[in-house]
């Protein structure tokens, strides 16, 4: 479990499967965060188990209430470890509509930073927002992670007509931010 002042991460468990139905039903999360659709508390229960097994996949949390509102994850990019992959991940988040705006997100993800660049000796960190979500895309900026490329998954397949923005926090830049914090 990762702590702050206001949030906690935990991983996630069987019941948390009503929250994650909660969202896989939203069209909000599908459209902004490509959240999967969830049909019925049987899937919930089978997505909030897959969750809990992935290592880097967190439920954000308040600790006021315990309440699950939002998911926090890291992805492999890959497993070349010649070409540097096992020091990177991908970043993936959701906050729950209803607290948005109160900096919980922002909170969350230093808890994340922290871990991944002090503990675990990331050197970088990814991010990808669909091309149309202005919103993720300034609120990446702001945790000063940087523009590098945008793909065109239309170009690759037939199966995707989207374009994803992908953005780069590196570790250096990181400690940086956190050092300046402290003065």
């Amino acid at each position: 479990m990762l702590e702050g002042k206001r949030v906690f991460l935990r991983h996630f468990v069987e019941t948390d499967a009503p929250t994650l139905l909660k969202w896989g039903q939203d069209e909000h999360y599908h459209k902004l965060a490509a959240f999967e659709k969830i049909a019925d508390l049987s899937e919930a229960q089978t997505a909030s188990s897959q969750y809990a097994k992935r290592l880097y996949s967190y439920a954000l949390c308040l600790k006021s209430s315990k309440e699950v509102i939002g998911l926090v994850e890291l992805y492999e990019r890959g497993m070349d470890l010649q070409g540097g992959l096992l020091k990177t991940k991908e970043l993936g988040f959701l906050l729950d509509k209803n607290f948005e705006h109160h900096g919980y997100m922002t909170e969350g993800l230093a808890l994340i930073f922290d871990d991944a660049f002090g503990v675990k000796g990331q050197t970088e960190i990814w991010a990808g927002t669909f091309s149309s979500n202005l919103k993720a895309q300034k609120f990446l900026e702001n945790l000063h992670f940087k523009y590098m490329y945008t793909a065109d998954y239309s170009q690759i397949t037939n199966l995707f007509s989207y374009q994803e923005k992908y953005y780069l926090l590196k570790r250096e830049e990181w400690l940086k931010i956190k050092q300046n914090t402290k003065s």
